[in-house]
């Protein structure tokens, strides 16, 4: 019979020393992580007495302890970042304990160390942004902020008010945004429409746009639209007008006159001096090829029956005072409306049109018609064009069919 050697008897005892131990550091583990998902007040400290080198039970704990024991907490902070140095919290949590404490020089090194250790953690890099805003450091702050903001977008609608406040704010605005905005800036688009809409002053938005001209923020078409619709509220007529121009392409420039696109061939943006349509579920309006057009398509309108009082297409124009004549075609196929559909021109921002077109209705070929208005020398800056339903009463806002418009356009009359 072999006889058993001495160092192999000692080798198996270490192995399956060595594996008990495994096996009770996964059980441990496994234990204290069971403790911490229990919603419990003392789910911490169950969690340590299962595995006292938990890191995040220690976190935990120091939390806890925060107010009522300070140096506790710190300890337990410190014990977390020695059990799991990468997690950047426990650092960020020991920065607030010294910056409480007084102890900045300490605070801001362990914030530092915070954000390094999580670059794209949300929370650690917000926390690592207020730290600096009430340091004073508004360049730096912003550099977490804007981590902060581009990986975390459910936090814009919470920060974009204080932003605003920066913005409003020259001194600060140039702090704040200046060199961030030389930079790619995920939010930018989304925050300066944003600004648009609720900016005390136009200022503001004209700032903004200022800073991030000729950088890599260019101004999205919804950010356009937000610039010029406030432009529009603030009754700048006129700077909406070359904002709106400045932006078209040279080839959209050549359609530009006393009204814009009005064959309907270019794709219908929804902003500036174009077409402006509103969706509503009652009414289908696109544009599309059908017979008899000028070019290869029209603005078509399908009216589905329910009821709506139609002012959901329109246009802004800039003409001089004096008399004009719009003119176009137009083809209905089944059209059912009490009142008909009619072009109407009014002044921006008045409810008493100028004038209005023939109503159309029922089924036709495709017809010419015009309409004759004057624009007033007073108040009267910028206008608008709009197809409608005509109509008294609610009872004449209910219309089925198809109206087909092409080849619009707008002329001064040559006796003026």
């Amino acid at each position: 019979m072999a006889k058993i050697r001495p160092l192999y008897l000692l080798s198996v005892l270490l192995l399956g020393v060595v594996a008990a131990f495994l096996v009770w550091r996964t059980v441990a583990t496994n234990m204290a992580d069971l403790a911490l998902q229990e919603d419990e007040p003392n789910a911490a400290t169950r969690a340590l007495r299962w595995n006292p080198r938990h890191a995040e039970a220690h976190y935990l704990e120091g939390v806890a302890q925060v107010n009522a024991d300070p140096s506790r907490a710190a300890a337990d902070f410190s014990s977390a970042i020695r059990n799991n140095p990468a997690d950047g919290v426990g650092y960020a949590a020991l920065s607030r304990l010294n910056e409480d404490a007084g102890r900045l020089d300490e605070a801001g090194q362990a914030m530092q160390a915070a954000a390094q250790m999580a670059p794209r953690r949300i929370d650690v890099q917000f926390e690592a942004a207020r730290f600096w805003f009430r340091q004073g450091d508004i360049p730096r702050a912003m550099q977490h902020l804007n981590v902060a903001l581009t990986f975390g977008d459910f936090l814009r609608p919470d920060i974009f008010p204080d932003l605003l406040k920066l913005a409003e704010d020259p001194a600060a605005r140039e702090a704040t945004f200046a060199a961030l905005l030389k930079q790619p800036v995920a939010w930018f688009p989304q925050f300066f429409s944003w600004v648009a809409a609720h900016a005390g002053s136009v200022d503001t938005m004209r700032a903004l746009l200022k800073m991030q001209a000729g950088g890599p923020n260019v101004i999205t078409a919804d950010g356009l639209r937000s610039h010029l619709q406030r432009l529009q509220r603030e009754n700048l007529w006129l700077e909406s007008y070359l904002v709106w121009l400045n932006s078209l392409g040279q080839n959209r420039l050549r359609d530009v006159g006393n009204l814009f696109n009005g064959g309907f061939e270019e794709e219908i943006t929804n902003l500036g001096f174009d077409w402006i349509v509103t969706p509503a579920p009652q009414v289908v309006i696109d544009t599309a090829p059908t017979y008899g057009t000028t070019g290869q398509k029209a603005l078509r309108v399908v009216f589905r029956g329910p009821r709506i009082q139609f002012q959901h297409v329109y246009q802004y124009t800039m003409l001089n005072p004096g008399a004009y004549a719009l003119h176009g075609r137009v083809r209905t196929d089944s059209l059912e409306t009490p009142e008909g559909v009619r072009w109407s021109t009014y002044c921006a921002g008045s409810a008493t049109a100028l004038a209005h077109s023939p109503s159309f209705k029922g089924t036709d070929h495709w017809q010419h018609f015009a309409m004759s208005f004057e624009i007033p020398a007073k108040n009267c800056t910028a206008q608008m064009l709009r197809l409608e339903l005509a109509g008294r009463s609610a009872l004449d806002y209910q219309a089925r069919g198809t109206i087909w418009l092409d080849e619009l356009s707008v002329v001064r009359q040559k006796n003026n």
